[in-house]
């Protein structure tokens, strides 16, 4: 029997959305790999099956849009060549069908991972693999891991999901039970167990291109970390099990928290994420060079890093950061309340009496004194943009607002830094790029443990502090936290997470969420933050703005780009100073700004899987997410 036959049996395709959604891995593989007898019999087998896994992860590729470092432009960190639906109230629909992605309704990769421990198992069981072979016990961990990082994006997308460890039969009845949605705690806890699976077989004497022990340990932090402040700020709401109008709750009539309350759940999974943090954050130390990072084509020896991407290696194909960075901007621009959040570099919020800023006139007096962070992510004049092949260079005068080639003109006026190589063999085409890009770092570590143990201990300890002034010295910002907390006044910033729902949180949590924010400026990660802490309810009638366009720096720009501006910006913008690049027009959805629907914390299962699993009207195995239609392609309530 062919294994690609069984495959489309493993699980009722039809029941459980992907009939149409993803290939089988093995379809595309020689004939000869097909054959049971023939496949799974060596170390080799094993390795080959889990490297299709790698391509799950977000990183820099050839088609700029989709490059990591424009995954910001869907957050208030970043703005992209257009409205995000996600962020506006009555254009996100409820899909038709399941998608194809990792975040979407579909079972493929988890399909996977289930056979692969089903199939090793067995082989194991036969004496054809050793158990106690160090790449059997290596690639049985990285498959956990994977089926972990699979889980974790559906938790985060849709919260309750069903757990399926098994290949299943072909029983309609069983397929139908096993789309039973489990209550989202269940899920984090499973996935930990998972990672903690992965931990025990991991080695660490391989390329940090592939899975380790401190990978698996750092997911695990972020994982744990997620679902406690999730728990924490969504309690009280239908997002969370337990809670009023919990979908789940016909499903799960007993329901109860294994650790007895939501409070203890909590605090449960904020001890698992010190826990893991320090097993990656006590062994491995940050790189002294924030920039380098994001720009070097060797991280193999960096110890900050701990899985990354080559490219132009083999058949390796290179990616575009650098080719759309140096060239037009990539279609994004950072915001000014990502900007302005940057602190001075004697520690002082730059609206504080003595911290010597100096405005934002000029982008070169942005950021003057400024987190270095801040000064290595943004151009500004004078800015080295390429050094070209004859030994000269090109230097950044201004951003390109008005780019004549569609999406990839800069959007805010804060054109991306980061990322961008000024080698110009980097940018010749959208292949090109050759710089590694970082996946997993262990700055995340520190701020995972400095979060999650100012929520369960009320105070700062001295692990934190540690980890908190390394990562501030790295920055070149002024050491002495305390001083920071004390000049921080709620009402000045504009940073939406100074919220969880309607609540302003203290002075010291907003600058653990600070200290996120700048470290992780264009890697992605804002969005996710955002909703774990509940900090989009206050995003309503929220106009997105870029820089200081209408003092001066338009006047430098050259009359052809003022009289766009005029009749592109200048009419629509409301009289602010600030270029906001969504009122371009006051047709666009969004002129009136952001507002951001409280069920867009939770994607919406797809149509065609109520109708599969004869679920209407919340009598079935499924049930919709709060805010959201079972029986119509609408947007939320």
């Amino acid at each position: 029997m062919k294994i690609n036959k069984r495959y489309r049996t493993l699980f009722f395709l039809a029941l459980l959305g992907i009939m149409n959604s993803c290939e089988n891995y093995l379809d595309n593989e020689p004939e000869d790999f097909l054959s049971e007898e023939s496949y799974f019999n060596k170390p080799a087998d094993l390795e080959l099956f889990v490297n299709k896994f790698y391509t799950s992860f977000t990183v820099n590729g050839n088609y700029g849009r989709n490059s990591l470092y424009a995954v910001d432009n869907n957050s208030d960190n970043q703005v992209g060549p257009a409205v995000n639906n996600n962020l506006v109230k009555g254009y996100k629909l409820v899909p038709s069908a399941a998608g194809r992605g990792v975040k979407d309704w579909n079972f493929a990769n988890i399909r996977e991972c289930n056979y692969f421990i089903k199939t090793i198992e067995d082989r194991i069981e036969n004496g054809v693999l050793d158990s106690e072979n160090q790449d059997v016990k290596h690639f049985k961990g990285e498959n956990y891991f994977f089926r972990a990082w699979f889980y974790f994006n559906k938790l985060q997308s849709y919260g309750d999901f069903p757990i399926i460890t098994e290949v299943l039969s072909d029983d309609t009845g069983v397929l139908i039970e096993a789309s039973k949605r489990s209550p989202r705690n269940k899920v984090a806890r499973f996935i930990l167990q998972d990672l903690e699976k992965a931990i025990s077989l991991l080695d660490n004497n391989r390329s940090k291109n592939r899975i380790s022990k401190p990978v698996a340990y750092l997911l695990a932090s972020r994982v744990a970390l997620f679902e406690g402040t999730w728990l924490k700020y969504h309690q009280g709401t239908a997002r969370v099990p337990g809670g009023p109008d919990w979908k789940g709750g016909y499903l799960h009539p007993n329901f109860a928290y294994e650790s007895g309350s939501i409070e203890e759940e909590t605090n449960f999974f904020l001890d698992k994420a010190m826990y893991f943090s320090q097993h990656v954050g006590g062994n491995h130390s940050l790189a002294s060079d924030y920039q380098n990072m994001f720009v070097t084509s060797n991280l193999e020896a960096t110890d900050e890093v701990l899985l990354y991407k080559s490219y132009g290696i083999g058949a390796v194909t290179g990616h575009g950061a650098s080719h759309y960075l140096q060239r037009t901007g990539a279609g994004c621009g950072f915001t000014r309340s990502l900007v302005e959040s940057f602190l001075m570099k004697n520690g002082l919020p730059i609206y504080a009496s003595a911290s010597g800023y100096k405005g934002d006139v000029l982008l070169r007096d942005v950021v003057s004194n400024r987190d270095s962070r801040l000064q290595q992510s943004v151009l500004i004049q004078g800015d080295i943009r390429t050094e070209n092949m004859n030994g000269s260079k090109d230097y950044f005068d201004y951003p390109e607002l008005l780019n004549g080639n569609g999406w990839q003109g800069v959007t805010t006026g804060y054109q991306l830094k980061k990322w961008m190589s000024t080698d110009p063999l980097e940018a010749i085409s959208n292949t090109a790029g050759t710089t590694d890009c970082p996946i997993f770092r262990v700055a995340e570590a520190y701020l995972n443990y400095i979060e999650a143990s100012y929520l369960k201990q009320g105070n700062l300890d001295a692990i934190a502090l540690d980890y908190w002034i390394k990562l501030r010295q790295r920055a070149q910002v002024d050491t002495d936290i305390l001083k920071t907390i004390a000049n921080t006044d709620l009402t000045k910033e504009r940073d939406l997470a100074k919220y969880s729902g309607t609540i302003l949180i203290d002075a010291t949590l907003f600058n653990i969420r600070r200290e996120r924010r700048n470290e992780f400026i264009a890697e992605g990660m804002r969005l996710t933050d955002l909703y774990r802490w509940r900090s989009l309810d206050n995003m309503q009638n929220y106009i997105v703005e870029g820089y200081n366009l209408w003092d001066e720096n338009y006047l430098n720009q050259g009359d052809t780009l003022e009289e766009g501006i005029n009749t592109s910006f200048k009419s629509e913008n409301g009289g602010s100073k600030y270029l906001q690049p969504l009122r371009k027009s006051n047709s666009n959805i969004a002129f009136d700004g952001y507002n951001f629907p409280e069920a867009h914390y939770l994607t919406p299962v797809p149509l065609d899987q109520f109708a599969l699993t004869n679920s209407k009207d919340n009598n079935g195995v499924l049930y919709q997410n709060p805010g959201w239609s079972s029986n119509a392609a609408a947007p939320a309530n």
